[in-house]
C-alpha cells in the first residue's frame, strides 16, 4: 500500500491500542464457510471504533463497529487500523462508535448491545441482538479469487424478501422482490440505457439492499462501491460479485424497514426540499422550436383552465443539434436568439404569469464549438492521453447529437468553470432547475483518461473507474457551485442517471425514454418501489410515453388519461413528455386524452399540495419515504410484501395505479378502515384483502371521470387546498407562501394521530434556518367525541397572515351533534350558505371556520 493509502485509512481517528490477542484459524472449504485456503490471523483492535483485522488470505478483511447497529466490513489487499475508506457516495464519514462493546477472544466475537459479528470458519456470522431471541442475519464468506475480483457469499437464513438495488424496468411478473432473481449490471461498466419493446430506460446501480424475514425481522446492506456489482439471489447461498477486489460493506439493523431506510439515508444523505413549484404540472416535449410554440401550449392550457407551473426546454433552446457533424450546438448552452428572441425578457414575462422554466444540458460538447478547445486546453474533457497532452477523446460512434467530446465531471475545476461560464447566467435569467440528460453516460470512449478519483489510496483515472460516478459528480457540481454562486437557491435537478447519494444534491430521476404502452406503466410500479427504497422520493416517467410508435387516436387517449391519473399521485415533477420533432404530436393534458378526466386529476394533485409539500419536508427532516410501497408501513402483513401497484402516499393515503385499459383494478387494502377519498360515505373494513375498484367515478351530475382509486386510512390527517388554483405561486423569492385556503381532511380513529403542516417561501434555503413554519395538527379521541388541534410554531405565530380554514371530519361510525371552536359552539348551517358554521355530509361533516390567523392555535371539538 502507498503512503497515500495508509494516510487515507488513518485520517481523523484517535490513536488505537492493539490487543495482545492474535489468533490463527484455518479457513475451511465446506458449505457455509470461506473457500479461501490456508491459515488466517485475526487481530482485535480496541478503539473508539473497535476493529477486527483478518489477514493471511488473498487480501485483508477489516471489521469495524461504527455504531451500536452499524457494522462496516472492508476488503482490500492491505488494511491497517483506523477509519475505513469511504467512497464519495457517503455523506456521513464520521462515526462515534458504539456506546459499549465487547470482544470475546474464545469465540472471536465482536459485539455491541444490538449487533454481533463472529469470525467462524473464515466467515463472518452476523447476529441481531435487539430481539428477545437473537436472530442470525447472514453468514458472509469470501470466495476464492485470483486477486483481481471479489466474490462474496451470504447465507439466506430465514429471510424471504430483498428490495432496493436501484432502477431497472422489467416486464417480468416477479415484482420488486429480488429473491430468486439476479440483479446484474447493464454493461461491463455499469449504468446504461437498456432497450426493449417497452422502453429505452436507464439501468442504474444503487447498491443498497433491504432483507426482510418473518414479521419485523430485517437488516440492510449497503455496498460502498461505484464499480458494477452482480447479485445472484437464486440459491440459498447468495452471491455478490465485483470485478474490483476492493469493497466496503455496511450492514445495519433497525426496528423496521422504515428505520432501515432512514439509516441508509443517514449514510448517503437526504434529499433537500424541492421548490414548491416542482409539485405542479410541467409540460415537456422534444421539443419547443420557438417561443410561439410554447406560448400556444400555455394559452390553450389557460383557456381550458388547466393548472400549470412550468415548461421543460429540450435541445432546441440552444439551437438544437447537427447529426454526424462537429458543427453541432450540443454543449453551447447559449440561447438560440433567432428562435427565442430576447430570452431574458421572455423568462421574466413568463415569471409574471407564475410560469417557470427548466433547461436541458448534457455532458457533450460539439468539436466545432470554441468551448470544446477551451475545455481541452484545461484538460476538462475526457482525454485520449495522460497529462500534459490536450487531445480529447472525440466521440463519433453514435453521432445522433453530433461529434465532439464529453466533459470530465471528476475534474473539480471543470465543475467550477462550467457552472460559472454557463449556468450562472441562466440562473440569473430565471431558470428554476436543471435537466441533466444522457448521464449514464450514454456515449463514451472506454480508453479515455480522466482527472479521476481516489479509491483505497490509489488514483483511478480510467473510464471503468469513473463511469458510474460521472452523473453523481455532475449533480454535485450543480448543487455545490449553485450554493456558491446563488446561496439562497434550492438545488433541483431532473436526471436520467445517478448513484447512491445523488439524492442529496436535489436529484429527481425518471425512467428514461419509455414507450407509449401500458406495459411501460406496469413496469414503472416495481421500479418505483425499489427506487423509493433506494432513497429516491422524486422519481417519475415520461407521462404518455416518449416513443409513441403505433399508439395513436383512441388508444393513445385511453393510455394517456390513465397514465396521468396514476402519475398525479406519485411523481414529482409531474411531466408529460414525448418526441415531437414532427410537430404532429401532443403532450399537454388539454390536447391529448380525456380532457375532463385530465383536468379533474390535475386538480386533485394541486389540492393535495399542502400534504405533499409537508411530506417533502418530513422526508428531509427524518428520511421517511414519501411514496413508499405497502410493505414500508405494513411490514408484518405478508400479503402486502408482493404488492407493487398499490402504494402509500405518506402514512395517510393509499392508491392503486392504473396499468391497463380494464374497467377495474385490484387494490390490496391492509387490515383497517379505509375511506374513499372521493366518496366519504364509502368505507371499507378490511382484514387484509384484495378488493376490486372501478377506475371511473362521478365528477358531477352526468359527468364521469377516470381516476386512480384513492383512500384515507383511519386516523388520517390530510391538509389540502380548499379551492382550485391556477398554479403554485410565485417564481421570485419573498416571504413565507402560506396556503391561504386550507382544508383539513381528518378521519376519526380510536387512537391519537399527528401530522405537521410545513410552509415556507417555496424557493430559497431559508427553510433550513428560521424560515420554516410548522403547524402541528393532532387528532385525539375523547370520551364524548374527538378533538382536533392546530399548534403553530414561533415562525407562524410571528406572522400577521390570515387564511381561510375548514375541516372535513370523516366519522364512519359516529354521529356528531355539536362542533366547538376554541370553546365556542359553532352554529349549524346549510352547505350552500357559505357561512361560518358546520354542516353534515355523507360520511361526516364540514366545519367552516372562516378567516383565521396562521399563527393562532385552534381547538376544534366534535361532540357526539
Amino acid at each position: 500500500m502507498s503512503m497515500l493509502g495508509l494516510h487515507s485509512l488513518l485520517r481523523g481517528l484517535p490513536s488505537v491500542t492493539l490487543s495482545a490477542i492474535t489468533l490463527t484459524i484455518t479457513a475451511c472449504s465446506s458449505g457455509g464457510s470461506s473457500s479461501v485456503e490456508g491459515p488466517l490471523q485475526s487481530q482485535y483492535i480496541d478503539a473508539q471504533q473497535p476493529q477486527l483485522l483478518i489477514t493471511g488470505g488473498q487480501g485483508d478483511v477489516m471489521v469495524t463497529l461504527l455504531d451500536d447497529d452499524l457494522l462496516h466490513i472492508a476488503y482490500h489487499s492491505e488494511l491497517s487500523a483506523g477509519q475505513p475508506y469511504f467512497s464519495p457516495m457517503l455523506a456521513q464519514t464520521q462515526f462515534d462508535g458504539p456506546a459499549s462493546h465487547q470482544y470475546d477472544p474464545s469465540s472471536q466475537t465482536l459485539s455491541t448491545a444490538l449487533l454481533s459479528v463472529t469470525l467462524e470458519k473464515g466467515c463472518l456470522l452476523t447476529t441481531d441482538l435487539s430481539q428477545p431471541e437473537p436472530i442470525t442475519l447472514t453468514r458472509l464468506c469470501l470466495a476464492e479469487s485470483d486477486g483481481d475480483e471479489l466474490e462474496l457469499t451470504l447465507s439466506q437464513e430465514n429471510f424471504s424478501h430483498i428490495y432496493g438495488l436501484g432502477q431497472k424496468l422489467d416486464t417480468s411478473d416477479d415484482g420488486a422482490n429480488w429473491l430468486g432473481e439476479e440483479r446484474l449490471p447493464a454493461t461491463s461498466t455499469g449504468n446504461a440505457m437498456t432497450y426493449s419493446d417497452i422502453a429505452a430506460s436507464g439501468d442504474t446501480q444503487i447498491p443498497v439492499a433491504y432483507v426482510l424475514g418473518e414479521g419485523m425481522d430485517n437488516y440492510g446492506l449497503f455496498f460502498d462501491t461505484h464499480y458494477p456489482l452482480s447479485f445472484d439471489f437464486e440459491s440459498p447461498q447468495w452471491q455478490v460479485s465485483s470485478e474490483e477486489p476492493s469493497l466496503g460493506v455496511f450492514l445495519f439493523t433497525g426496528a423496521d424497514l422504515k428505520q432501515l431506510r432512514s439509516r441508509y439515508l443517514d449514510l448517503t444523505g437526504r434529499a433537500p426540499v424541492p421548490p414548491l413549484k416542482a409539485f405542479g404540472l410541467w409540460v415537456s416535449e422534444y421539443g419547443y422550436d420557438n417561443w410561439q410554440e410554447l406560448d400556444s401550449k400555455l394559452a390553450s392550457l389557460k383557456q381550458a383552465q388547466f393548472p400549470i407551473d412550468g415548461f421543460v426546454m429540450d435541445l432546441q433552446w440552444f439551437g438544437g443539434i447537427e447529426t454526424s457533424s462537429e458543427d453541432t450546438q450540443m454543449g453551447s448552452l447559449t440561447w438560440d436568439r433567432e428562435a427565442f428572441p430576447e430570452p431574458e425578457k421572455k423568462v421574466v414575462a413568463l415569471a409574471e404569469q407564475n410560469i417557470a422554466l427548466i433547461h436541458i444540458e448534457e455532458s457533450y460538447v460539439g468539436a466545432g464549438l470554441p468551448e470544446y478547445q477551451q475545455l481541452a486546453e484545461k484538460r476538462q474533457l475526457a482525454m485520449d492521453c495522460e497529462a500534459p497532452c490536450t487531445t480529447p477523446s472525440k466521440l463519433s460512434s453514435n453521432p445522433w447529437w453530433g461529434i465532439g467530446g464529453m466533459i470530465d465531471w471528476t475534474s473539480s475545476s471543470a465543475r467550477v468553470d462550467w457552472h460559472n461560464e454557463k449556468r450562472v447566467a441562466l440562473i440569473d435569467d430565471g431558470f428554476l432547475g436543471h435537466w441533466t440528460d444522457l448521464g449514464e453516460p450514454e456515449l463514451y470512449d472506454y480508453s479515455s483518461i480522466y482527472s479521476g478519483l481516489e479509491w483505497y489510496g490509489e488514483s483511478r483515472t480510467d473510464h471503468p473507474s469513473v463511469h458510474n460516478l460521472l452523473n453523481f459528480y455532475w449533480s454535485q457540481g450543480i448543487a455545490e457551485q449553485t450554493a456558491a454562486s446563488h446561496p439562497d437557491r434550492r438545488p433541483w435537478i431532473l436526471s436520467r442517471s445517478g448513484a447512491a447519494g445523488s439524492q442529496r444534491f436535489g436529484v429527481a430521476m425518471w425512467s428514461g425514454d419509455v414507450a407509449s404502452r401500458f406495459l411501460a406503466v406496469e413496469a414503472q410500479m416495481p421500479a418505483q418501489t425499489n427506487m423509493s427504497l433506494s432513497g429516491f422520493d422524486y422519481y417519475g416517467s415520461d407521462i404518455g410515453g416518449f416513443h409513441r410508435g403505433g399508439t395513436s387516436g383512441r388508444n393513445l387517449d385511453t393510455l394517456y388519461t390513465r397514465w396521468l391519473a396514476t402519475s398525479v399521485l406519485m411523481e414529482i415533477p409531474l411531466r408529460p413528455h414525448t418526441e415531437n420533432l414532427c410537430n404532429c404530436k401532443e403532450t399537454a393534458p388539454d390536447r391529448v386524452g380525456d380532457q375532463v378526466s385530465n383536468l379533474a386529476n390535475l386538480r386533485t394533485r394541486y389540492r393535495l399540495t399542502p400534504y405533499l409539500y409537508s411530506l417533502a419536508h418530513h422526508a428531509t427532516l427524518t428520511g421517511e419515504a414519501m411514496f413508499p410501497p405497502l410493505v414500508y408501513h405494513f411490514q408484518q402483513d405478508a400479503n402486502a410484501r408482493d404488492v407493487d401497484q398499490t402504494k402509500m402516499i405518506g402514512e395517510s393515503l393509499l392508491f392503486t395505479a392504473i396499468t391497463d385499459n380494464e374497467d377495474q383494478v385490484n387494490s390490496y387494502l391492509p387490515a383497517g378502515s379505509w375511506v374513499n377519498y372521493y366518496d366519504l360515505a364509502e368505507v371499507t373494513q378490511s382484514s387484509g384483502a384484495v378488493f376490486q375498484h372501478s377506475v371511473t367515478g362521478p365528477l358531477s351530475e352526468g359527468e364521469t371521470v377516470v381516476r386512480a382509486p384513492l383512500f384515507m386510512r383511519a386516523g388520517a390527517i390530510v391538509p389540502t387546498l380548499g379551492e382550485d388554483v391556477a398554479d403554485l405561486g410565485r417564481v421570485a423569492a419573498a416571504d413565507i407562501q402560506w396556503f391561504e385556503n386550507l382544508q383539513l381532511n381528518v378521519v376519526a380513529d380510536s387512537q391519537s394521530h399527528q401530522f405537521s403542516l410545513y410552509e415556507d417561501d417555496g424557493l430559497t434555503q431559508s427553510y433550513l434556518n428560521d424560515g420554516l413554519a410548522e403547524t402541528v395538527i393532532e387528532l385525539a379521541p375523547q370520551a364524548d367525541g374527538y378533538l382536533v388541534t392546530l399548534s403553530p410554531n414561533q415562525v407562524a405565530k410571528s406572522s400577521a397572515a390570515q387564511r381561510q380554514l375548514s375541516v372535513t371530519f370523516v366519522t364512519p361510525e359516529d354521529t356528531i351533534s355539536q362542533v366547538e371552536v376554541n370553546g365556542e359552539k359553532l352554529p349549524q348551517v346549510t352547505p350552500q350558505s357559505g357561512d361560518i358554521g358546520w354542516y353534515l355530509l355523507k360520511g361526516g361533516l364540514v366545519a367552516v371556520l372562516g378567516e383565521v390567523s396562521v399563527g393562532a392555535e385552534q381547538a376544534i371539538r366534535f361532540v357526539r
